[in-house]
């Protein structure tokens, strides 16, 4: 999937300059990019390479837009654990033992993060968060982190790697791949204009 990520990170500003996402206005290509790829940097790093001083709105709507995915994750995972736990003890012949729940405390990191952006957008009385003092720094320094994360990603990768895990797994990966890429921006095109 990361494989396929970053190809879409350098494919989709090719398809922007193209003109092939040319059915959706500088928002839909926002949200396509945002809920298309896999990565926050991937999501980043193609959403910044179509506009470079997001005077369109491209790069920072489709960072919202993954952010707002990795926000879903925890009610997400918060309902598997009860639904997984329930399973648990009803394969256990229904015995009442205590299972553990893991919590996506993540996730609630980055609604913590958003609520303290906008108390302090609204205390200093400023458009917006980028105009929050030190905001310039912790942006250079999240950035700097972020390529160190997606180095020491690629430092763990090796073709042995890839040999050991045989070839469904790319295929699976390929075809969502193709579906995230197509079905993605059909539904973009068709569905996210109905709720806007």
């Amino acid at each position: 999937v990361v494989i396929f990520g970053t190809i879409s990170m350098f494919l989709y500003p090719i398809m922007y300059r193209a003109g092939i996402l040319d059915g959706l206005d500088n928002m839909g290509v926002a949200i396509y990019t945002g809920s298309t790829l896999h990565e926050v940097a991937h999501v980043a790093g193609a959403g910044n390479a179509m506009d470079p001083t997001d005077a369109l709105g491209i790069a920072g709507t489709a960072t919202i837009t993954k952010m707002i995915r990795v926000m879903m994750l925890a009610p997400v995972l918060v309902i598997m654990s009860f639904a997984l736990a329930k399973r648990k003890s009803s394969v256990n012949g229904g015995k009442a033992e205590k299972s553990k729940i893991t919590i996506p405390w993540f996730a609630f990191g980055f609604i913590g993060i958003i609520c303290l952006n906008s108390l302090l957008q609204y205390l200093l009385g400023v458009d917006s968060v980028k105009e929050i003092p030190l905001n310039g720094a912790i942006e250079y320094i999240d950035t700097f982190m972020l390529t160190m994360a997606m180095t020491a990603l690629g430092t763990d990768t090796s073709i042995e790697k890839f040999k050991q895990a045989g070839a469904k797994p790319f295929l699976l990966a390929g075809l969502l791949y193709i579906w995230l890429v197509g079905g993605g921006y059909l539904l973009t095109k068709y569905l996210v204009p109905a709720f806007m």
